[in-house]
């Protein structure tokens, strides 16, 4: 009883101290928290904040307090106590003036807890009209991350009415989900909510006498015509490239029509081109090809759900959440993946040391490394970052590689530097060991030919092209005879890509997602295709050769069958 009464009297002194601050002190900060909370300092706001988001501060200061409060930690992606505190501020304060904004960071602190449910139940009363549209996307860009289709029908059953839920479900279902038992509720969810009625055809491959492409390229046009200067001649080869397998594909039966729109790496003229009615007619969009264009331009590509393809980009991260956009390379990850099981099937020892510089892709790719090496059995004994710009780094770490059992080394990094240090490190041990790195050591001008051939180098290379493919110089002659001018590699990039995505449409049909398969060989390409080792199909190319010197000539170790 006594310690009831102690707290009774503690509580009492509490709320005296709280009443006895002046409106000005509270509004001073809760000015000081909004400050803070726009510098960036968001662990001084939440502490600045806290005690103005009590009821008992008044409710002129608590829902504000509230709403910044859970803005910082949101910021901070401490999404329980964002959750918590927007809990707190849409049950005690239902009435206040930015409840739609508390409802709808609501919602996206929910969707990062991956708490689906609760997110759109949190979405649902809001009805400012300025956040229709804000609502709809985010609802649509965290529908589209789910990778459950039961939690999704799920939740389709819960909100019958949502129609971006409905669509989103529709996306889903073409882009890979559909089954034949799915028809009888893709069919009523068309009719419901008046969907495209190409989602009824997408889930079957639409087959046509010609297909249409539509290329998004920096052309750089003008009154006076097309500009070409050393920074776009790139373009203008890859587009030469396109042409010419357009004019292959035709010769061959297969009818493809290009149409090039100029998009002069500008935002307002992307987004004019993407909305144009015509591309809702395209079987394929190419580019655009920068990454902030490209992103921008996928999720316009999403939303008409069109078949993009970026021709140049390695990042497997821009196709995130995108089912309908396809990368032509073969990415940074991918090239680990595909390495680690060569170096694991090809190699009696399952053993191997990663070394692997500190740049952003080559740490990607020892990571994917490590982790399907180790899947598929093999053990990484050691696995070190180096710095190439730090003198010693890559000694260290190489004078701790037990040469003697191991099954390969793997050295990842492009700077000449680590380049000749390890050429030099293998020759002084004279080692014969298995010896993994990338195709760019091969221009370092201080280590020949020689000193590869006569170490056990294999070379992932995911751009070679072998220059004495007899295919390769009849094309060359050709295409010198008709521009006056060599092909370049952005030519044969051009080239390969049209003559694969054409090939498809032929073989395949149109269908959204498109239907690609199973590794092929190219024309100048050694493969492009987009199994993956489980059969299901990628959006980057799975394809690596791996390239070894065998008596002073380039030997592709991995060919395509």
């Amino acid at each position: 009883m006594k310690k009831q009464i102690v707290l009774a009297v503690a509580g009492f002194a509490l709320s005296w101290n709280v009443q006895a601050q002046t409106n000005a002190d509270l509004n001073t900060r809760l000015q000081n928290g909004r400050i803070l909370v726009d510098q960036q300092k968001y662990e001084l706001a939440l502490a600045e904040l806290m005690p103005l988001t009590a009821a008992a501060t008044g409710k002129s200061y608590a829902p504000d307090a509230a709403f910044l409060y859970s803005v910082a930690a949101a910021r901070q992606k401490k999404w329980a106590e964002a959750d918590k505190m927007l809990t707190q501020l849409t049950s005690e304060h239902a009435n206040w003036g930015g409840l739609a904004d508390a409802q709808y960071l609501h919602g996206q602190v929910l969707f990062e807890k991956k708490e689906y449910l609760r997110a759109l139940k949190a979405l649902e009363p809001i009805q400012d009209a300025s956040l229709r549209n804000d609502v709809a996307s985010m609802k649509r860009h965290y529908m589209m991350l789910l990778t459950d289709k039961a939690t999704f029908q799920y939740l389709m059953r819960q909100f019958p009415q949502d129609a971006t839920l409905a669509k989103t479900y529709a996306d889903k279902l073409a882009g890979g989900w559909f089954t034949e038992q799915d028809r009888p509720q893709l069919e009523a969810l068309v009719r419901q909510f008046n969907l495209d009625l190409g989602y009824l055809q997408r889930t079957a491959a639409v087959r046509k006498e010609e297909y249409n492409v539509a290329v998004l390229l920096p052309f750089n046009i003008s009154d006076a015509g097309v500009r070409v200067d050393k920074k776009n001649l790139f373009i203008t080869d890859f587009y030469a490239g396109m042409v010419a397998a357009q004019d292959s594909l035709q010769k061959q039966g297969v009818r493809v029509n290009v149409f090039p729109y100029d998009t002069k790496n500008d935002t307002a003229q992307i987004r004019k081109v993407m909305q144009l009615p015509d591309l809702g007619t395209m079987d394929l969009v190419v580019g655009p090809i920068y990454k902030n264009n490209s992103a921008y331009a996928a999720k316009i590509a999403q939303q008409r759900t069109l078949n993009m393809v970026n021709p140049f980009s390695d990042d497997l991260e821009v196709t995130k959440g995108n089912p309908f956009l396809y990368l032509m390379e073969t990415t940074v990850a991918t090239q680990g993946q595909r390495a680690a099981a060569y170096a694991y099937h090809t190699f009696p020892k399952k053993t191997a040391v990663i070394i692997f510089d500190s740049e952003k892709d080559d740490t990607t790719y020892a990571g994917n490394f490590r982790r399907t090496y180790t899947a598929l059995g093999g053990k990484v004994v050691s696995f070190q970052k180096i710095n190439s710009k730090t003198t010693g780094s890559l000694n260290t770490a190489l004078n701790s590689v037990n040469l003697r059992d191991l099954g390969v080394l793997v050295v990842q990094s492009s700077a000449p530097a680590v380049a000749t240090g390890t050429v030099g490190f293998l020759e002084q041990k004279a080692s014969k060991v298995p010896v993994i790195v990338s195709q760019k050591w091969l221009e370092v001008p201080q280590i020949s030919f020689s000193q590869f051939d006569f170490l056990e180098m294999y070379f992932t290379a995911p751009k070679y092209i072998d220059q004495e493919n007899p295919a390769l110089q009849e094309f060359k002659r050709a295409y010198t005879r008709r521009y006056n001018l060599p092909p370049s590699t952005f030519t044969y990039a051009g080239f390969e890509l049209m003559n694969y995505y054409g090939r498809r449409l032929q073989e395949n049909g149109y269908a959204a997602p498109p239907r690609l398969g199973d590794v092929q060989p190219g024309v100048f390409y050694q493969g492009v295709g987009y199994s993956t080792s489980t059969g299901k199909q990628a959006q980057d190319n799975q394809y690596l050769p791996i390239i070894k010197i065998e008596n002073g000539r380039l030997l592709v170790v991995n060919p395509v069958l």
